[in-house]
């Protein structure tokens, strides 16, 4: 069975209104942020897109329908931008991406009604694929983007914006009745790769609005329930008010990154809950050592690692004290199917003498004093603004 144009933009309208309307409602049963918000749009512009282009293809007075098709197709994906930047705790630019829509169902008016169907195809084509790639590229680069949905979000924009980016070059250089744009890049075609991506989309945004959901609420308690570390809900007001107390006086404060090596190899490896077991050990071993009016905390990015405050300390002994978790981690064992296995960790120092007494940057440093130790071979100490202050064991 051979379905015509017109058959297929319906069913692509059908399909297109189950799988986003899916994340519309899992949306509308939360109490709904500033993201749930910009990706109801995102998905309900799609929607609107799919039953627009329904509408123009009856007749040729269904012209206008062809402007709210672009507008949408633009928003729809500068919509899902926005929510991007928003979900990574950056202003998400909302005004830009309804300016963008505007301008290429605009794009479509100007023309009036002797336009044609691809009237203002140029400037609608071009922002859907420049919405589609920053989107890929800020999910990619951005803060917050560990967890396969993710991954799998940022492919998918990639996709849309690289094919999209095709049809604005070949719209352009050959025009909209050339045979090698009806052929491989025409609207039957990109019906049918829309349905893919839209259904694909949905997915993952649910998956990771239902993860930030669980987050929220994990966040809720004071304490982690399986490594016993404090929560950023928990960790942070009280890091910050010790660092107020101290920055009146002047007394140092140490900031330890401490991150448990190996745990992604162990989750491709021996799956995730093997990977959960070495961040708690990596949680009970640093609890086990941790010194008196010390405050340890999870890495609010959301990447397995502990944050671990000490006042009155200075760098040499922050860095005394994480080789000394290191040490005692590397002699502990952790159960893997069939045997055990050994782990060690990375830590990052920073005190407040270098990165001053905002938490933020406090944090920040320390970070990337750990991330400099993962990327130099992992198991070991770094110090921020130093060489490695503690060798790999042989």
């Amino acid at each position: 069975m051979t379905l015509d144009l017109f058959s297929l933009l319906v069913v692509s309208a059908l399909v297109i209104l189950t799988s986003a309307g899916m994340f519309v409602a899992e949306a509308w049963a939360r109490t709904g942020d500033l993201v749930d918000r910009l990706w109801t749009l995102s998905f309900a512009a799609a929607i609107t897109t799919a039953l627009a282009y329904v509408v123009g293809s009856l007749a040729p007075e269904g012209w206008w329908a062809n402007a709210i098709g672009n507008g949408a197709s633009v928003l729809c994906v500068w919509a899902m931008w926005s929510g991007i930047r928003a979900y990574q705790r950056r202003p998400p630019r909302i005004v830009l991406s309804a300016g963008l829509a505007l301008a290429a169902a605009a794009a479509v008016l100007l023309h009036g009604p002797g336009g044609g169907p691809w009237a203002g195809g140029a400037v609608a084509l071009g922002a859907t694929a420049a919405g589609g790639l920053a989107g890929g590229v800020a999910l990619l680069y951005g803060r917050l983007r560990a967890g396969r949905a993710t991954l799998v979000l940022a492919v998918i924009l990639l996709l849309a914006g690289l094919f999209y980016a095709v049809r604005f070059a070949v719209f352009v250089l050959a025009g909209p009745t050339s045979p090698s744009f009806e052929r491989y890049l025409g609207t039957a075609f990109t019906t049918v790769l829309n349905t893919l991506l839209v259904n694909a989309a949905a997915f993952a945004a649910v998956t990771m609005r239902a993860r930030t959901a669980r987050a929220k609420v994990a966040e809720g308690r004071n304490f982690d329930p399986m490594t016993g570390a404090r929560t950023s809900h928990s960790f942070e007001p009280r890091a910050a008010a010790q660092l107020r107390r101290s920055a009146e006086t002047l007394a140092p404060v140490a900031m330890v990154h401490l991150v448990p090596d190996g745990t992604d190899a162990l989750e491709v490896a021996f799956g995730r809950e093997v990977a959960e077991r070495a961040l708690v050990t990596c949680g009970e071993v640093a609890q086990m050592l941790l010194p008196p009016r010390a405050l340890m905390g999870l890495d609010p990015d959301g990447q397995a690692s502990f944050q671990v405050l000490l006042p009155g300390w200075e760098a040499d002994d922050a860095a005394e004290w994480a080789t000394a978790v290191r040490r005692e981690l590397i002699a502990t064992t952790v159960e893997v199917p069939g045997s055990h296995v050994r782990i060690g960790a990375c830590a990052g120092v920073a005190t407040t003498r270098a990165a001053g007494y905002e938490l933020g940057d406090l944090c920040d440093a320390a970070r990337a004093a750990a991330q400099r130790a993962v990327g130099d071979g992992g198991n070991r100490v770094v110090a921020a603004g130093t060489e490695e202050r503690s060798e790999r064991p042989g």
